[in-house]
């Protein structure tokens, strides 16, 4: 096959795949949204994820405070390591009485991208146990987060408002 050929079969590939993940965002049978909602975007899209998970943190209603953590907490509790990503910001719920939580990343290749992600699938799998006896009013925000991949880019925002954090990711 030449270059060209290629070209188009792989364009035909990920229109499909792109659709295929569109369609299925009501379905309880698609991974991406058993964990929330996800969506796919075009690799060469940039996006400054310490920006956006700071209007995330300005511009989403959360019912507890947040706070930043550094590099070896975002591994340490998270559970990303910092090989993972170019950069990474993270909040969580200082007072750890609300499921609230932003993450943004950018990760080296896809590879790490969907490596991320599935960490973050993880944790939310995680805070559904710790949560569901302790204040079980924070399930809602666990079953449905707002979890977003794009190329390189891994966005989450755990809050009662998916509509606004899913319009700040874009």
């Amino acid at each position: 096959m030449n270059k060209k050929k290629i070209m188009c079969v792989l364009m035909a590939v990920m229109c499909v795949c792109t659709a295929s993940l569109a369609g299925c965002s009501g379905s309880d049978s698609s991974d991406a949204d058993k964990s929330g909602s996800a969506a796919v975007a075009q690799a060469d899209e940039t996006i400054d994820v310490s920006a956006t998970a700071d209007k995330l943190k300005d511009g989403v209603e959360f019912k507890d405070e947040l706070a930043e953590l550094d590099e070896g907490k975002i591994e340490k509790i998270i559970g990303i390591s910092p090989d993972s990503y170019v950069k990474g910001k993270v909040y969580v719920s200082s007072s750890g009485g609300t499921a609230e939580e932003i993450g943004c990343f950018e990760a080296k290749d896809e590879d790490s991208a969907k490596a991320i992600a599935d960490t973050l699938k993880d944790r939310i799998e995680s805070q559904k146990k710790v949560f569901k006896d302790y204040v079980p009013e924070e399930m809602d925000k666990l079953e449905d987060p707002v979890l977003v991949t794009k190329g390189n880019y891994v966005l989450l925002c755990i809050s009662n408002d998916n509509d606004k954090a899913k319009e700040i990711i874009g």
